[in-house]
């Protein structure tokens, strides 16, 4: 699938974020050397991200780090084209039928409205199929509400890291203050961990959890409107009462009328 512009766009303000954070004291001091800090690295992203393995599975985290593609990869949904596509199956079902309808539904690019239309084809009862369109929209939906869970709570482990880091540079200072070298590595060590912990918090780990959240709530939105139309061609409801629903549902989302009503 092609990289999405969005995806590297958030690359770059994540670089601009990065340089906005140490710029001004890399300009005073001439050097970059006083951001390097192995030991508080180590700290602050080996502590994260064990105590991530200690709160979810290593299936759940390997989930939630593939993920991270959909950053790239991701189109914002069509919803216009989404409601066209069920007006169209809406009237095939209605004049023919739902097996008609669901074969109709083949044609279009809404993996989900494909599965919906099938299922409206397979359940003759309307309660069955609702339960059956939930329990599909549960199942597919479960794994992005876990990832957001997971970036969400690595976002809060690092910050406290990165005190743990200062506190053990701190410690270091004073069981070594005879020797100037490790008096200074120990100071370097409890500032750069404090703000590798809240950096990558603040700049990393909640901003992808954010974006994450972003993606989830157009998909949920799409699918929220397939199952309420698939449950009114259930309900045998007639293509032009589809459209106004779909226009009235859209219009409050996006402010404007996104699809004719159905002739």
């Amino acid at each position: 699938m092609r990289a999405s512009r969005a995806g590297f766009e958030m690359i770059l303000i994540l670089f601009a974020g990065i340089v906005a954070l140490f710029a001004p004291t890399v300009l005073k001091t001439k050097s970059l050397g006083f951001i390097i800090a192995p030991h508080a690295l180590l700290i602050v992203i080996g502590g994260t991200l064990c105590a991530v393995c200690m709160s979810f599975s290593f299936r759940e985290i390997l989930s939630a780090f593939c993920s991270l593609k959909s950053l790239f990869t991701y189109q914002a949904n069509n919803l216009q084209s989404c409601a066209q596509d069920i007006i169209e199956i809406s009237k095939i079902a209605r004049s023919k039928g739902f097996l008609e309808a669901a074969q109709a539904a083949q044609y279009s690019q809404n993996p989900f409205l494909q599965s919906a239309a099938e299922k409206l084809a397979d359940n003759t009862d309307i309660k069955s199929l609702e339960e059956n369109l939930k329990l599909t929209f549960f199942c597919e939906n479960k794994n992005d509400f876990k990832n957001i869970e997971i970036f969400e709570e690595m976002g809060g482990y690092a910050p406290t890291f990165g005190i743990i880091g200062a506190i053990i540079g701190l410690v270091q200072i004073s069981a070594l203050s005879s020797d100037p070298k490790s008096l200074l590595s120990g100071i370097a060590t409890a500032f750069i961990a404090t703000v590798y912990g809240v950096g990558s918090a603040n700049l990393i780990f909640i901003p992808i959890a954010k974006k994450l959240k972003n993606i989830l709530e157009d998909k949920l939105l799409e699918q929220e409107i397939i199952i309420s139309s698939i449950l009114d061609m259930a309900n045998n409801q007639s293509s032009i009462i589809i459209s106004e629903k779909l226009n009235r549902f859209l219009c409050e989302k996006q402010n404007t009328k996104v699809i004719p009503f159905a002739a």
